[in-house]
């Protein structure tokens, strides 16, 4: 019991979980089925806002020169990738650490007849081999990261960006969180997101004030295995916060916006999009 109380406390910042959902045989599937879902921004954007940003990304990043060589990261089951395909893009290349979303694109791609290249692979480990005119990394993705591995893929991506190519990403602000009240919550199901037999799960919400960082975990017991503790990180940023870590990279000519569609950056915003460009 001692050791089921100390597994619930409070975890220090950005402390790794017992398991991970993208790599799970029954979550992944909960989750692909998430980002297929047109009615919620839970796991994807909405099909309406995803066109939008493919043709902001079209013709504003890429200059509608669609010879241009894409990579996106965290691709999921390819809602981006497929559709710059569909739009001309002959040079794509999408990753993402589930098989199952990167099965998902793999089969849309050839149901339609796109080339893209589909790779299933945590793309922090990923050795790129390529350079590339625009890199992607869309849904606030960067915000898992503690500040070693978001270095980290800084580095990759600007060593592997064309020289002027633009890295492309968004993040949330401190502002998503400004009404966030820590909270615990024990709730039983027969089935649901976490197992498909019944189980138990601990939902804690903590916001870490001092560096600006959300953790939502869940914490799933049942008849079958040991606890498994899921966290899921979201450190948000500031535009001078963004700035500092991007120009010391190496980036230059940065530009902000409030979405991935281009709208115009406003202070109030929850989410911040960044153009950052190879020099």
């Amino acid at each position: 019991m001692n050791k089921i109380i100390e597994q619930t406390k409070k975890p220090l910042l950005f402390e790794k979980g017992s398991s991970q959902m993208w790599v799970d045989e029954y979550i992944s599937q909960q989750m692909l089925e998430a980002h297929l879902d047109p009615n919620t921004d839970a796991a994807s954007r909405k099909p309406h806002t995803i066109d939008a940003s493919v043709k902001w990304i079209k013709e504003y990043i890429c200059g509608n020169d669609a010879g241009q060589k894409v990579l996106d990261l965290g691709c999921g089951p390819g809602l981006y990738t497929n559709r710059l395909a569909k739009i001309g893009f002959n040079n794509v290349t999408g990753v993402d650490f589930s098989s199952r979303s990167i099965e998902y694109a793999k089969n849309q791609a050839a149901e339609l007849n796109l080339h893209i290249n589909y790779v299933c692979q945590d793309y922090l480990k990923l050795n790129f081999t390529d350079y590339f005119d625009v890199v992607l990394l869309i849904y606030c993705d960067f915000g898992v990261f503690n500040e070693y591995e978001r270095n980290t893929l800084l580095h990759k991506i600007y060593s592997n960006l064309k020289p002027g190519g633009k890295f492309v990403f968004d993040v949330f602000t401190p502002g998503k969180y400004r009404n966030h009240t820590d909270s615990r919550t024990w709730n039983s199901y027969p089935s649901g997101f976490w197992r498909p037999t019944p189980h138990l799960c601990l939902s804690s919400n903590y916001w870490y004030s001092e560096e600006r960082v959300h953790l939502h975990q869940a914490i799933v017991l049942d008849d079958n295995t040991d606890m498994q503790i899921y966290n899921i990180w979201d450190k948000t940023y500031t535009l001078d916060e963004l700035s500092s870590i991007l120009s010391c990279i190496g980036f230059e000519e940065l530009e902000f916006y409030s979405d991935i569609t281009g709208r115009e950056y406003e202070e109030e915003t929850e989410i911040i999009t960044v153009i950052a460009k190879r020099k």
